[in-house]
């Protein structure tokens, strides 16, 4: 095992060579220096709070077992130089439970301290959390997460109101499958938040209002499958990237029927998960920096940025126009021709559309293109389409996607993917129904490929396009 972890770390083989003479030297002083290092050794010449940085960012047992590296190495993991990493999953160590509490409890209890994550994966008797959670070796905690594994109709396990002690100092949060405690005014106020994550939580609305109010400095924020909100407003001067999916009960009925986002004036991203199921209702005012946008689905039966108006992504009453949206995400059923060109000339400035179709035989997508009524994106901005669950056999499929192959101008690339197991034969003769020869855009490249997927797999928000696969 120490073969193997030095491996791990540059320089370390020659530390470990020399392992035999460090059990005959003194402990560690900065006098011994240089005679305990060769010159290729150069890792272990950087300070201890830079080499404890490395440690505390690296999985539990990894950091614990770069004691065995060198006598260099050996002390840095239980010192104040290495903020304590600790994850416990069932991952964490063999064995039942009580192991695991007096593994986690030796921890706590031989760590000085500060911590930089603590993460909980396992249901543990809540005295015993509450416990570890006072530790004072978790001082200056900046990554909480405390997320158990719920299935559902499970009950949820209460949080230790202690988490919250934790407020001052934390940046990143995750809670899930717990049932949070009920916050009473004066709400704790999160000052240093920037992400904050909570799934599978039952909460009331005053709680996550209260909670929402106290973090002056959040960017990231997701709400997923939350149980206890019927009407979510959010408004934040920081928040920039926000994703959302609603809770549905045992018989199937969305409990969140309202979703209101309000004076977000640095949100770029609303990513909706499930949006099939709703909101019903979602109002979007005070975005002006809004670049990403969706799922947007028929379960969405108004949609209202701004002051437009869409109904059931539909009908369009153009007061408002969403300027800087540049990618957009679409469930269509039909798909409906329609709907989407009624969105394009609400998003003038979009770059990027996904569209998921259902295609259904009753919708009629034969529509000319006016040039007397222009769409701005068609003419000016639009440059990638991907298509989704493409039936070459349905003729409203087919004029769906030729309407972008002849009238998106400055399109670089259109993706479709195709449903129907097809050859090269098959392929050709689709191309030529949709017309590829006549391409607006005689820069665009259309590509026809089989895809299984029925949706777009979403990426996270580190990624510059989170649909994109390519950039993934």
């Amino acid at each position: 095992m120490e073969d193997a972890a030095a491996a791990a770390v540059p320089g370390a083989h020659a530390s470990a060579s020399r392992r035999s003479d460090d059990r005959q030297a003194p402990l560690w002083s900065p006098g011994l220096r240089e005679q305990q290092r060769s010159p290729d050794d150069l890792i272990s010449h950087l300070p201890d709070d830079v080499l404890g940085a490395v440690v505390s960012l690296l999985p539990t047992k990894d950091g614990a077992r770069t004691q065995v590296l060198s006598r260099r190495w050996r002390p840095l993991w239980r010192s104040s130089a290495a903020p304590l990493n600790l994850s416990i999953d069932r991952r964490f160590c063999a064995g039942d439970a009580r192991k695991h509490v007096a593994v986690v409890s030796r921890i706590l209890s031989d760590h000085p301290g500060p911590a930089r994550r603590f993460s909980l994966r396992r249901a543990f008797p809540p005295g015993q959390i509450d416990r570890w959670l006072r530790a004072g070796s978790l001082a200056r905690l900046q990554d909480l997460e405390i997320a158990y594994t719920r299935v559902h109709g499970d009950a949820c396990h209460p949080m230790p109101p202690s988490a919250l002690c934790f407020a001052p100092t934390l940046r990143a949060a995750k809670f899930g499958g717990c049932e949070f405690p009920e916050l009473t005014a004066p709400s704790p106020k999160f000052p240093r938040l920037k992400q904050l994550t909570l799934c599978r939580v039952s909460i009331s609305e005053d709680s996550l209002h209260g909670m929402l109010s106290g973090c002056i400095a959040l960017e990231s924020l997701s709400l997923d499958r939350n149980i206890g909100i019927g009407r979510l407003c959010i408004s934040s001067p920081t928040v920039r990237r926000f994703s959302f999916s609603p809770h549905r009960d045992k018989q199937g009925i969305v409990t969140c029927q309202e979703l209101l986002v309000q004076d977000v004036p640095c949100l770029e991203r609303l990513i909706l998960h499930d949006s099939h199921i709703g909101p019903a209702t979602i109002r979007i005012t005070g975005a002006p920096k809004l670049e990403l946008l969706g799922l947007l689905s028929h379960g969405i039966s108004t949609l209202k940025p701004g002051t437009t108006v869409l109904q059931k992504t539909i009908d369009v009453s153009l007061t408002t126009i969403m300027h800087k949206v540049k990618i957009l995400v679409v469930d269509s059923i039909g798909p409906n021709l329609d709907a989407i060109v009624g969105l394009l000339k609400c998003f003038t400035f979009l770059e990027r559309l996904y569209v998921i179709s259902h295609p259904q035989e009753d919708m009629n997508n034969v529509r000319k293109y006016d040039p007397l009524d222009p769409i701005e994106c068609l003419e000016l901005h639009l440059k990638k389409v991907v298509l989704k669950n493409y039936d070459g056999n349905r003729t409203q499929v087919i004029h769906f996607a030729q309407f972008f192959v002849l009238n998106a101008k400055v399109l670089k690339e259109m993706e479709i993917g195709v449903v129907n197991r097809c050859n090269s034969k098959w392929m050709r003769f689709q191309r030529k129904r949709l017309q590829v020869g006549n391409r607006a855009s005689r820069d665009a490249q259309i590509e026809l490929k089989w895809d299984t997927k029925k949706s777009f797999k979403y990426h996270g928000f580190s990624e510059a396009d989170p649909f994109d696969m390519s950039s993934c």
